[in-house]
């Protein structure tokens, strides 16, 4: 099942830039590891202070309470400001017989 998390932040004055080269290392250390997890940054285009994760997973289930990656980035991210994660799982057809 493919689910995403999205992490978000609202960063205060002057920690965007300090933020955005973090989850740049972070961006490339996960590509290193060879991650089964697709990472993406994202920035909101007339917020300038609004920056978002989107972790993808495709695993059996989605975890609730979101991976360890992401509770971890969730954990970093509110040292620049308001945080909001969540989950979210596709929709799956339903199989007709």
């Amino acid at each position: 099942m493919k689910w995403i998390e999205v992490i978000g932040v609202r960063a205060t004055t002057g920690n965007r830039q300090i933020l955005e080269a973090r989850l740049e290392d972070l961006v490339c250390t996960v590509k290193k590891r060879g991650s089964t997890v697709s990472i993406a940054v994202l920035h909101r285009l007339n917020v300038a202070s609004d920056l978002r994760v989107h972790l993808q997973h495709d695993s059996k289930a989605p975890d609730p309470t979101g991976s360890s990656l992401g509770l971890r980035l969730a954990a970093e991210m509110e040292a620049f400001g308001l945080v909001h994660h969540s989950i979210w799982f596709e929709i799956q057809e339903k199989k007709t017989s």
